[in-house]
């Protein structure tokens, strides 16, 4: 009788604990409702809340990623029209950067390739998911426009330039470590495995440039003469495009020291952004996105129990933030949730 008792009591907690594991990898569909009910046009455009109501092809691309993954087909196709019809550049298959509500709702033609990156594999997972619909071929025109005219070999590293004009001159070369995408490059190599070796010069790039007591990177980074070092038009600090280098690294199942010197900042200093050179910091905390990051991040690295889940979940109120937030649920579904 009481060995039949341990044998219940044993099985309710295995019980409890694996419905406990399983509604941490709900695919919690409440947070996408949310996120369109606070950011995303009937129209399909995801707007900025936070930066007079803006539009960009990262955020555009951001939406098409999240429809995809909660299987939201008429979404998609909405966020997709708005983006080739108001976003799409008559010069190739990339995208302006910026759309405005004021005319002229274009005002610099200039792209991201972040957000091309980003409108590419939302269309390969489209795709995989709903065929038949063109959406591989467009994807395969985006990706082959940015390796004929973004990528360029940089001290024997394969690099991405951030957009068409402006990064690219005869005595520096300036890069985004965020804009490495590496779940994304991983499904480009599909084409051409030029986008591993950008993968891997992502790491590479990273490992030389990891400065101060936090041991991060800047925003902005460029090789001249010099070598690799802060890019000198911009500020040293890690801020908030940076925060996605260790999300994209855990999504792309990839590992780098900067993960943990991510989630060790992030614990110790809570503040939104530190100059790697001066040490200088924000005196306000980090969005909750960041923190969304981190939570996955330690789960990745095994310093947080993966049952835990990640506790952020979105407010509704700032863009960006949320982005991350529902970003990071998605890929501890797909890579850490087993």
């Amino acid at each position: 009788m009481k060995y039949s008792l341990m044998c219940a009591a044993m099985l309710a907690a295995m019980t409890s604990n694996a419905v406990h594991a399983n509604a941490q990898c709900d695919r919690n569909d409440w947070m996408w409702a949310s996120f369109k009910q606070s950011f995303v046009t009937s129209e399909g455009r995801v707007v900025d809340t936070a930066n007079k109501r803006i539009s960009h092809s990262e955020g555009q691309g951001y939406g098409m990623l999240m429809a995809v993954h909660y299987e939201d087909k008429a979404m998609f196709s909405k966020l997709w029209s708005w983006t080739e019809r108001h976003l799409q550049r008559e010069v190739d298959s990339l995208f302006s950067w910026k759309w405005q509500p004021q005319k002229p709702h274009i005002p610099d033609k200039n792209n991201a390739s972040d957000g091309d990156v980003l409108i590419a594999w939302a269309l390969m997972r489209a795709h995989s998911q709903w065929p038949r619909l063109g959406y591989n071929a467009k994807a395969k025109n985006i990706v082959r426009d940015l390796q004929t005219s973004h990528m360029r070999r940089v001290n024997g590293e394969t690099v991405l330039l951030p957009g068409t004009h402006g990064f690219s001159f005869g005595d520096r070369t300036i890069v985004n470590p965020g804009y490495w995408v590496y779940p994304a490059l991983a499904s480009f190599s599909k084409y051409d495995k030029v986008w591993n070796a950008l993968s891997d010069s992502g790491l590479s790039i990273l490992s030389k440039n990891l400065y101060g007591d936090a041991k991060l990177t800047p925003d902005w980074l460029q090789y001249s003469a010099k070598g690799w070092q802060p890019a000198n038009s911009f500020p040293s600090q890690f801020s908030y495009s940076n925060y996605r280098i260790p999300l994209y690294m855990v999504w792309g199942n990839k590992s780098h020291p900067l993960n943990r010197n991510f989630t060790r900042w992030i614990g110790k200093d809570n503040a939104a952004w530190i100059d790697v050179i001066s040490g200088e910091k924000a005196n306000y905390p980090p969005p909750a996105g960041a923190r969304a990051i981190a939570q996955l991040v330690a789960m990745a690295n095994g310093t947080r129990s993966v049952d835990q889940g990640i506790s952020i979940t979105p407010q509704g109120k700032d863009y960006y933030s949320d982005s991350l937030v529902l970003l990071s649920h998605m890929a501890y579904k797909e890579r850490v949730c087993k």
